[in-house]
């Protein structure tokens, strides 16, 4: 940037939109946790849920649910046990968070932190 410029110029704006009825946050906007948090915190409050429901509350796809269950399953935050034909997901708490930045907090720490999620 040449000093005459100002920083506002090539700032993108930054409002926050929450898409209709659904809690999740509108397209084009950020949040501050990533959709692998959301999963987890998801699944440590109800962990009978099925990979549409998981979807439906974060905002995300089935198939983008997929995909971030088996990196918490690979990582060793999630289990996932049979109960008849339905998957029943445990949480790990004594998991530590993954960035360098948090990585001295364990993953009870971050749903203690944000305290029990609602069940729809």
């Amino acid at each position: 940037m040449r000093s005459s410029e100002s920083p506002a110029k090539n700032s993108a704006p930054t409002t926050t939109v929450q898409a209709k009825g659904t809690g999740a946050a509108a397209p084009g906007s950020w949040t501050f946790l990533s959709n692998h948090a959301h999963v987890l915190l998801v699944l440590a409050a109800d962990p009978l849920l099925t990979l549409p429901e998981i979807a439906a509350r974060v905002g995300i796809t089935s198939r983008a649910v997929q995909l971030i269950v088996s990196d918490l399953i690979h990582g060793g935050y999630v289990t996932r046990t049979k109960v008849g034909r339905r998957n029943q997901y445990g949480v790990n708490p004594d998991g530590y968070l993954r960035h360098p930045l948090e990585a001295h907090h364990r993953v009870a720490d971050l749903i203690s932190a944000l305290g029990p999620l609602p069940r729809a």
